[in-house]
């Protein structure tokens, strides 16, 4: 399991200081690249890379509130399901509470945006 941490800031929070709703597919696609850099499959120059991969599905459920200031955490967890890698994601806030969690699946396009294989060196960082 890989964990990122954020710290809230103001700019993502609304009159309340309450995190918007909209940050979250931001801070857990904050995580995805970051777990990408720390396995090394980060390239932006190159095909196949992390960041060459579409955003297929994105699923999120919010359980309680995060705060501006709040420090978070945020456990990410890959798998690879034929040609696509899911991502689950579970955000800690306040009291070590799970606030957060979340759901992306990613596919590698080809051409045409027709899906093709996964490459190879991702399914070792797959769970």
């Amino acid at each position: 399991m890989f964990i990122h941490r954020h710290k809230v800031q103001f700019y993502e929070t609304d009159l309340m200081g309450i995190v918007h709703h909209s940050n979250y597919l931001r801070f857990y696609e904050e995580a995805r690249v970051a777990w990408a850099h720390a396995h090394g499959l980060l390239d932006y120059q190159k095909p196949g890379s992390a960041s060459h991969f579409a955003v297929y599905e994105t699923q999120v459920k919010h359980m309680k509130p995060t705060f501006f200031g709040d420090d978070l955490e945020i456990e990410v967890q890959a798998r690879c399901e034929g040609n696509r890698l899911v991502f689950q994601y579970r955000l800690h806030g306040r009291g070590n509470e799970v606030c957060s969690v979340a759901k992306t699946v990613h596919v590698p396009p080809g051409v045409g945006f027709k899906t093709t294989k996964i490459p190879g060196r991702y399914e070792s960082h797959c769970e």
